[in-house]
């Protein structure tokens, strides 16, 4: 039987394929030592990364060493991010790597990430609380280690941009454990002081380095102060969480300088610009006005003031003349209104007297009317009162033949009102004479 042979290109091939379909093999984490770096002028890295008793090649291509935020060297402990392949001429494995972190920055990286969106959310970043930067200070608080490069650039560029600012230097530690204790500490004395700015430099560094200004404590208290500060924290790539809550963010301690104060020189220029532009403006303004007055000198009226006042002497006799008239006619408007108000009283005064006449007849009428009828009804009454008086009169009823019996010149109408021997008195038709009960 014949064995079927394959080529070493066809056992590479399948072995590459084998391996690029395992999911187990793509997307993996390692850790390990960088050894055999070596940056290729296409951009490419290749390195090995090893550990203690193995090692595997690995590539990284320009596309993601582009985006690397550090710089890699032999002996650096890493974490790499890769796919698993066979590099199909050599029949080597090898790690296609996408991205590096040194050991222990990973975790720092995670950290500020997270410290970042906590602070994010609670709004310590918002644009709103941030408080501008004064255009023109005059005294400004450096906080920064001293000395160093990072606080000599400070102080240099303010001294040669706006020298007649007072700088006042406050020494803090930059990094070391627990460096952020003692600038939060400076920073809260400092914002009592009531400087215009405070500016926090220092150079730059590893993000190990420059922990201290990515603590949550120290963001907190740079949020609370009152004076405006700018951050000059790291290089330009640099970021931390100081930057973010500061009120101005700058790349270096010298951008920081240069935001703060403003350039004398170019002040000085701007200063000689407006003047020169001042001046052309007032010589143009005079000259203006000096073309005005000729023209106003040369204005015949000038020339023949007397023209001036004759129009306003023609329009003097012209308003006196209008204002006789309307006199004039206004009285003999009220003149004749006088006449006419005095025909009409006069011949209201006559229909009122007419009427007045005429209804005190009628009410004269009406009262004797009135009276008559009175008095008739009145007579009527008296005779109908004395009818029954008559009737009801004792003269009436002795004319009818009866008689009135007194008793001490009190009527009596009852036997028992007498006793024997009284004396009575008894009136009749025609008299009255006296007797005794027996």
């Amino acid at each position: 039987m014949d064995r079927k042979y394959v080529t070493v290109s066809a056992l590479n091939r399948y072995l590459k394929a084998k391996i690029d379909q395992d999911i187990q093999l793509q997307s993996i984490m390692i850790k390990g030592e960088i050894s055999n770096l070596r940056y290729h002028r296409s951009g490419h890295v290749y390195f090995t990364l090893k550990d203690e008793t193995a090692s595997i090649k690995a590539v990284m291509f320009a596309s993601n060493a582009k985006k690397l935020k550090i710089s890699l060297k032999d002996g650096d402990k890493v974490y790499v991010e890769a796919n698993t392949s066979v590099y199909q001429i050599s029949g080597e494995c090898q790690l296609i790597v996408k991205n590096v972190e040194l050991e222990g920055v990973g975790a720092l990286f995670l950290q500020f990430e997270q410290l970042k969106q906590k602070l994010a959310k609670e709004g310590l970043f918002d644009e709103g609380h941030k408080k501008s930067i004064p255009s023109f200070p005059t005294k400004i608080a450096v906080l920064s280690s001293y000395p160093s490069a990072a606080l000599m650039d400070v102080v240099r560029t303010i001294k040669s941009r706006f020298p007649i600012v007072r700088i006042v230097i406050f020494p803090i530690p930059v990094q070391g454990k627990d460096a952020y204790k003692e600038i939060m500490k400076t920073l809260r004395y400092v914002d009592t002081l009531k400087f215009h700015t405070i500016i926090i430099a220092r150079g730059g560094g590893t993000i190990e380095q420059l922990w201290n200004f990515n603590e949550e404590d120290l963001a907190r208290t740079i949020y609370q102060c009152q004076t405006p500060i700018i951050s000059g924290v790291g290089h330009e790539i640099d970021f931390t969480i100081c930057d973010f809550v500061s009120d101005l963010r700058t790349a270096t301690p010298t951008y920081a300088a240069m935001a703060a104060t403003p350039d004398i020189k170019e002040l000085e220029k701007n200063v000689a610009y407006y003047q020169y532009n001042l001046k052309q403006l007032m010589n143009h303004i005079i000259s203006v006005n000096k073309k005005q007055i000729e023209q106003i000198k040369s204005f015949y009226l000038f020339k023949n003031p007397e023209k001036l006042f004759a129009d306003y002497h023609n329009q003097i006799v012209l308003y006196q003349d209008k204002l006789l008239n309307s006199f004039k006619y206004m009285l003999l408007s009220q003149k004749n209104l006088y006449y006419q108000s005095q025909k009409s009283f006069i011949h209201l005064s006559e229909l009122l007297s007419l009427k007045m006449h005429n209804q005190l007849d009628s009410i004269n009428d009406r009262l004797n009317n009135s009276m008559k009828q009175s008095f008739k009804h009145r007579q009527e009454q008296f005779y109908y009162t004395v009818s029954k008086l008559n009737a009801l009169s004792p003269l009436k009823t002795l004319e009818r033949g009866y008689s009135i019996v007194l008793k001490d010149n009190k009527n009596i109408n009852s036997i028992h009102q007498l006793k024997p021997h009284d004396e009575i008195e008894i009136h009749l038709k025609d008299g009255h004479c006296k007797a005794q009960i027996k």
